[in-house]
Parts: C-alpha cells; sequence; structure tokens
C-alpha cells in the first residue's frame, strides 16, 4: 500500500494483564486506483476480506481489490470504535491487527506479457 499500511502490529506482548487504553478512535481509509504498466498483466491478486472484532462491532477491516480491464482498484478500511478493550478482549484485538498487518502486506503481482 505505498508506505500507508501497518507495518507492525501495535500490540506485540503475548498476553495483557491491564486493560487496552488508545488515546483516540481509528477511521482510516485509503484508496488507490492505478493502471497496470503497459506490457504487464495481473498474474496475483490479493483476495478481499471483511472483518469484525465481535458481534457489537468495536472494529471492522474492509479489504476491497479488483480488476477491470487495466485498472486496478483498492480500497482499505481499518474502524475502531472504541478506545478501550478489558484484558480479556487483547488476544482477539492483538489477532486483528495482525490480520491486518499481513493483508496490507499482501502484494499485487505483475507478469511481462509475452
Amino acid at each position: 500500500m505505498f508506505g500507508e499500511a501497518w507495518k507492525k502490529n501495535p500490540f506485540k506482548s503475548a498476553e495483557r494483564y491491564y486493560p487496552v487504553e488508545m488515546p483516540y478512535t481509528i477511521d482510516e481509509t485509503y484508496i488507490l486506483t492505478m493502471e497496470v504498466p503497459q506490457g504487464y498483466t495481473v498474474d496475483e491478486m490479493p483476495k478481499q476480506m471483511i472483518v469484525k472484532l465481535d458481534e457489537k462491532e468495536s472494529a471492522m477491516f474492509e479489504y476491497r481489490i479488483s480488476l477491470s480491464g487495466s485498472t486496478i482498484s483498492l480500497r482499505s478500511r481499518i474502524k475502531v470504535n472504541r478506545t478501550v478493550f478489558a484484558n480479556e478482549e487483547y488476544e482477539n484485538l492483538r489477532e486483528f491487527f495482525n490480520m491486518i498487518v499481513n493483508k496490507q502486506n499482501e502484494q499485487i503481482v505483475f507478469k511481462k506479457k509475452k
């Protein structure tokens, strides 16, 4: 995502004994439209994904990508609606951000035309 992606999970510890307190909620949306370079085709693209942290929709991650002709459209959105998470919620929150980091760092693979 050209330097805008989450490179590391902010929740590094395997265990947490205190609540997570964030300074603010998160609502980040990145939109990209790009042309496939001339002389290349798209060989592989990441899969689309929508994930919710819990039933209460405390957090949501949306990753939509499509190819239409020679145009790639990407939309990535992270929305965290709460600023405080109990220590019992930590493992799910940590895995949620691991999934975001992994998905945002997937690559689009181009193949040179013959």
